[in-house]
């Protein structure tokens, strides 16, 4: 399996001869890529050596940039209707034809030096800046990018670098940033005779194995609710119009804001909660064992909610679960961990003690989050029971060839904030705490 990383290097304050060489061709290739993308849209052309075959004569006669940015401005282009093609056909297009904000330089392995990468200069503090030569219509420049501790980090693990560049100019402040896309080759593993499972949900995030429980309180569902209200009250006092429905230029500004800052924040503990799982499955030498989801989850969970319960629906649909799960698995693999896929059915509705199934929880147990079994009499906190049915302790799960366990299940259980994330080895920590008492 291939795995792939983006990084993103920002140059030095760039010279005024270099900055103009690189404005003058970011300029021209956005004047064509617009042309190229309105075509591509009007006459449904989804290949770039079609777009290519039609226009390149044409674009050399009226431009003259370097010959292979007309190869990557028609894939930039065709990529682009591609993307519009496929919003139109969900309906989530807004307009008739694609708007084109943002323009990156598309560099393929002829117009920046591929071959000799990686190469770097040392400044008299010892610290490293990375070359990169590319061509303009001036000729070859070279581009000073200061690289970061996770572009030495991709290097040193054996991640190669795809021939693919793009590069970004940012005006105000004469720089450019580079986008790296790194790759490399991972095999899939087989399970181990170990298994952690992951339970996700709105509020915190339980795992653990047959030893021991762990529950990470991530208030993803709070958060969401929080940041629903700003909104709200920023299109209540930020409306326009004859009836005031249309949020002005601040009150949009101010919605992207705080929408990109609800993403990001959920987005960076997910990310910090699957390399922790990750790398405290790889110390166990334990398989994960995820739920498996299906890609239309959102939509499936908000259809099923009553239109009253709005805030929920929206609290649902905000949570991130397929993300969740691709970080999760991405993170598992890269860290040389097997990952197995359980339907997660009927999971907190089976009693883990005497096997009791659909067990539906009473208006008070529901609200306490707390599973209780009508037959064994079996009390146990509704994620963790979850935890124990992923484990194997019913049909559905990849150890349901095994006799049930006897006796009661009796794993050490904690309940954690997730501040913990910050510590490297905290969960590992903790799970071998939990295993010695």
């Amino acid at each position: 399996m291939k795995l792939t990383r983006t990084v993103i290097l920002e140059s030095l304050p760039l010279t005024g001869k270099k900055f103009e060489a690189i404005k003058e061709i970011y300029d021209e290739y956005s004047e064509i890529l617009t042309f190229l993308t309105n075509y591509a849209v009007e006459n449904k052309v989804k290949s770039h050596l079609k777009l290519r075959k039609i226009f390149y004569k044409k674009l050399k006669e009226e431009h003259n940039l370097p010959t292979h940015y007309y190869y990557t401005v028609c894939q930039d282009a065709v990529t682009r209707a591609k993307s519009f093609f496929e919003l139109k056909k969900k309906g989530k297009a807004k307009t008739g034809k694609p708007v084109i904000k943002r323009v990156s330089l598309w560099l393929d392995d002829v117009l920046w030096d591929y071959k000799r990468f990686p190469r770097f200069n040392v400044l008299k503090n010892g610290r490293k800046i990375l070359i990169i030569g590319f061509t303009t219509k001036r000729g070859r420049i070279k581009l000073p990018l200061k690289p970061h501790k996770l572009f030495f980090r991709y290097l040193d693990e054996g991640w190669k670098v795809k021939a693919g560049v793009k590069l970004r100019v940012v005006e105000e402040e004469r720089k450019v940033l580079a986008y790296f896309i790194f790759e490399k080759e991972f095999t899939e593993l087989e399970p181990t005779e170990r298994f952690l499972s992951v339970d996700y949900n709105v509020d915190n995030v339980s795992f653990g194995t047959r030893e021991f429980l762990i529950q990470v309180k991530t208030d993803l569902g709070r958060m969401t609710r929080f940041y629903s209200d700003v909104r709200k009250q920023v299109q209540k006092t930020h409306s326009v119009g004859w009836k005031r429905k249309l949020p002005s230029k601040r009150g949009r500004n101010l919605l992207k804001k705080f929408g990109r800052r609800k993403m990001n924040r959920r987005v960076d503990l997910q990310r910090k909660l699957a390399m922790r799982l990750a790398d405290l499955a790889g110390k166990l030498n334990a398989t994960l064992v995820l739920e498996a989801v299906p890609k239309n989850f959102n939509q499936r969970i908000v259809r099923k909610r009553r239109k009253s319960e709005a805030r929920l629906r929206d609290t649902l649909h905000n949570i991130g679960m397929n993300g969740f799960q691709r970080f999760v698995f991405e993170k598992a693999v890269e860290y040389g961990v097997s990952v197995v896929f359980v339907n997660p059915a009927y999971s907190s509705q089976v009693c883990p003690h005497c096997g009791a199934f659909r067990v539906k929880p009473g208006d008070d147990a529901l609200r306490r989050r707390v599973f209780e079994c009508p037959v064994c009499g079996f009390s146990m906190d509704r994620d963790f029971v979850a935890v124990l049915n992923l484990l194997g302790l019913f049909p559905f799960s990849p150890k349901a060839c095994e006799p049930s366990a006897k006796g009661s299940v009796s794993p050490v259980m904690l309940v954690v904030e997730a501040n913990l994330l910050h510590c490297k080895n905290s969960l590992m920590i903790i799970s071998q705490g939990l295993q010695q008492k």
